[in-house]
């Protein structure tokens, strides 16, 4: 082909038609720039698709994240609704509506649990990291950047209740009622583990337990950590949930 052109222009220069030679050579140019920007378009084009399948690839990662985000997240949520039973019937002790029980005890273990959420962030790392953050729909690069930013003041709302839990309340109880390790508590575990007890049982004061008006404080704040808990769990489920959604369509 290229000799086909050059014997073209050589011909035109022989018989002296300068005018014809560069007109043509012109014409030339124009058609080498369209192959030049046809090719760079092709180009361009298979380099989008492949940034775009690449870009659902981890997004199908970021689902199966989402999707475990979940599990735990309900987990937690049970959990931690177990919790705020457990405080609302401790305090009605407290107020004395009710009798006070040996329930008093497990409560006083329950709330000593720590709540941790683990996510797992491959996809959207991977997903920012290949720069294919720009490759899919704008609203769902709103849902996932939000939804990582919510799990952000997740994390920070079970540190604040884990350091108090630490720092105040798990500390106070083992100091003051240390008693409540033993086979009376009706906690499962506990009646697992001191079933074939024969030591004689220390004097159970529960009464003590419900007159204590810092322990009162502490389980009203447990109660108020659980509930602002429960809330970050159930709105994670529900943007994990919609993300998915948007990402099977």
């Amino acid at each position: 082909m290229i000799k086909f052109f050059r014997k073209i222009r050589q011909n035109l220069l022989s018989e002296g038609k300068t005018a014809k030679y560069l007109k043509y050579a012109f014409g030339e140019i124009i058609l080498v720039v369209i192959g030049i920007l046809i090719a760079l378009q092709i180009n361009n084009w298979n380099e989008n698709k492949s940034n775009i399948k690449q870009a659902e690839e981890h997004l199908e990662t970021i689902k199966l994240n989402l999707q475990d985000d979940i599990m735990q997240a309900n987990n937690l949520l049970s959990e931690t609704q177990t919790t705020i039973d457990y405080a609302n019937d401790f305090l009605e002790q407290f107020k004395t509506l009710k009798q006070v029980d040996n329930n008093v005890q497990m409560y006083l273990i329950y709330m000593m649990f720590e709540r941790n959420i683990e996510i797992n962030e491959s996809g959207i790392n991977a997903l920012v990291n290949s720069n294919g953050m720009s490759f899919i729909d704008k609203e769902l690069q709103t849902k996932i950047l939000n939804y990582y930013r919510y799990i952000e003041q997740l994390k920070s709302r079970e540190l604040n209740a884990n350091t108090e839990i630490k720092t105040m309340y798990e500390p106070y109880v083992k100091e003051n009622y240390y008693w409540i390790y033993n086979k009376t508590n009706p906690w499962p575990r506990q009646l697992e583990f001191y079933k074939d007890d024969p030591r004689k049982l220390e004097n159970i004061d529960l009464k003590s337990v419900i007159d204590d008006k810092k322990l009162e404080i502490m389980i009203m704040n447990r109660r108020y950590q659980s509930n602002l808990l429960s809330e970050f769990y159930t709105n994670a489920i529900k943007d994990a949930k919609e993300i998915i959604e948007a990402i099977e369509k």
